[in-house]
């Protein structure tokens, strides 16, 4: 996605690492955001992250598709349409493989063991968290099928089944491969050198259209894909079917390769930064109203999506003409490691979450720790292995490596333990070690308690049961509730566990709850320890421990594994 080194724009570059490295908070910000979808998602969400990611989630993308499109025109000046075509090979496409062959099954899985599924047909949710949607889509969601599968059996049938298959993040690199040659013609004719343009091009007419209103042209056909073609295609990105977003993604592709070939337009949008700031305010502002319930209009809303969008690229472009960036190491160095990062950005943060938002700490302690964390393992990723091993550099679309960065320390282990580690996280999280977190089975397999955190401490519900119907075909209810108005409960989706605080800071014995049981209507004070990480007491008494019974949970899915010992 770089162009020859005599033809780098310090500007460029510098967007282009903002674009990265935004990446960390952006989705880190997804695991707490209302709307779907990530493939983690925290118990407790945050409006805050919703008004972050739907400001970047409009201008974020179509700036990387921008980007691509102006460097598209200096490489093919420098190169040629044939050598062109072979960077796009390597640099896009082999990234797009390596990444879908080593980070999306456990990418997937974790996303499936969530209760969630998004495939090229659509998203599904398991009827568990499908309440946790109703604040932001109204409308059901499709149900998915049951999963509860181990990674090794699930992972041959992750490339075997369109249905399980998915390309996470790396869509973006599949969609600009694919963008970069249907449009190979078009970029090719744009990247032709223009004559010579006149000293005083910014202030003579386009064609009858004044210079400001060229730079603001660009809003017309990027409002109609998103008013005529968005309510039909939200956006799956399976590329075969997500037409509004092929289009919108191709108009701020060609957008960019117009700004490279043209100096005159380029000087133009440079011209506007501070109208096109005021402007995308004003238009953010409207959009926020509609976030919180003001503006009804679903075409007003669609509409100034584009105008926010659009705004704010011609202010960062602007902007960043200004700022004057100089060359440095600093920025040769993050600007190179652009592809790598964006591949190792997303298994760094879903493996760190899957682990963290299941700890019963606040919002905001968890952003913290899934930001830092993710964004150092990519980064240690990157500068240990990535960046000085040459077929790693192949593989996650870099350059040749012209001489050795350092002495020849590294060794073949360090690689192995690497790519194991990352291949093995997602099942090695979800067993939740030492954790009373997951979903069990109680009453000798009759119901199926999620143990989950609330707040700072500790509650369990019933989410599935053997038998959820009475003697008379009518789902279970909490007759025998001590409270009349209560006795109309369904059993299935009753919180039974209560209030556990853990022991001292440790997360082995929790006490000071209460468990609830449905078949007599007797509320329990309750403790809970943990035998291993498969198997937990519960003990149910009244006042003192000893007036009281224990009982075994036992995980679900480790059913075999604790049979055998």
């Amino acid at each position: 996605m770089t162009e020859p080194d005599t033809l780098r724009r310090n500007d460029i570059d510098a967007l282009r690492v903002l674009a990265t490295f935004l990446l960390f908070p952006f989705h880190v910000a997804m695991i707490f955001n209302p709307a779907p979808f990530y493939h983690v998602r925290n118990d407790e969400i945050s409006v805050l992250a919703l008004i972050f990611t739907g400001f970047v989630s409009l201008w974020h993308m179509p700036l990387f598709f921008l980007l691509a499109g102006w460097s598209a025109v200096t490489s093919l000046r420098g190169r040629g349409i044939a050598a062109f075509a072979r960077e796009r090979f390597t640099r896009l496409l082999v990234p797009l493989v390596v990444g879908c062959a080593l980070f999306a099954p456990a990418i997937k899985y974790i996303e499936l063991r969530g209760g969630q599924d998004l495939n090229h047909r659509g998203f599904f949710v398991s009827p568990e968290i499908a309440p946790t949607y109703a604040s932001v889509i109204p409308q059901a969601l499709p149900a998915m099928t049951p999963f509860d599968e181990r990674f090794v059996d699930f992972l041959p049938t992750f490339f075997t089944t369109l249905d399980r298959f998915t390309w996470s993040h790396l869509w973006f690199v599949a969609y600009l491969f694919t963008l970069s040659l249907v449009w190979l013609p078009a970029l090719a004719r744009v990247a032709r050198p223009p004559r010579d343009e006149a000293p005083d091009a910014r202030n003579r007419p386009h064609g009858g259209i004044t210079p400001t209103a060229l730079v603001y042209a660009p809003i017309l056909p990027l409002a109609l894909v998103q008013i005529f073609l968005r309510p039909y295609w939200p956006g799956v990105q399976n590329l075969y079917d997500d037409w509004a977003n092929v289009a919108y993604y191709s108009i701020f592709l060609l957008l960019g390769a117009a700004i490279a070939s043209r100096k005159s337009f380029e000087r133009v949008i440079h011209d506007e930064w501070r109208r096109a700031l005021v402007l995308s305010v004003f238009a953010l502002l409207v959009l926020l109203s509609a976030v919180l319930g003001v503006l009804k209009s679903e075409l007003i809303v669609l509409a100034l999506t584009a105008v926010a969008g659009w705004s704010f690229i011609v202010f960062l472009l602007g902007a960043a003409s200004r700022l004057r960036f100089r060359a440095s190491n600093a920025l040769a160095y993050a600007s190179e490691g652009s592809m790598p990062i964006y591949v190792l950005h997303q298994p760094a943060i879903v493996f760190l979450a899957v682990v963290v938002v299941r700890w019963p700490i606040g919002v905001a302690a968890k952003f913290a720790l899934i930001l830092v964390g993710s964004l150092a393992l990519a980064l240690v990723a990157y500068d240990l292995l990535v960046r000085r091993i040459r077929p790693l550099r192949f593989a996650l679309g870099m350059k040749p490596l012209v001489r050795p960065i350092r002495p020849r320390s590294r060794t073949s282990i360090a690689t192995t333990v690497f790519v194991l580690a990352l291949g093995s996280a997602a099942e090695a999280a979800t067993a939740s070690i030492e954790s009373p977190l997951g979903l069990w089975w109680a009453e000798g397999g009759a119901a199926q308690v999620r143990l989950e955190p609330c707040g700072h401490s500790l509650c369990g519900r019933v989410v599935w049961l053997r038998s959820p119907f009475d003697e008379n075909g009518c789902l279970l209810r909490d007759r025998h509730n001590g409270d009349p108005a209560l006795r109309a409960r369904d059993i299935l989706g009753l919180e039974i566990v209560r209030d556990l605080q853990a022991d001292d800071g440790e997360a082995v014995e929790w006490d000071g709850g209460t468990i609830y049981d449905p078949t007599t209507g007797f509320t329990y004070s309750c403790a809970l320890r943990l035998r291993d990480a498969n198997r937990l007491e519960i003990r149910g008494y009244l006042g003192l421990r000893l007036l009281g019974r224990t009982v075994t949970w036992t995980r679900v899915g480790s059913e075999e594994l604790v049979c055998r010992e």
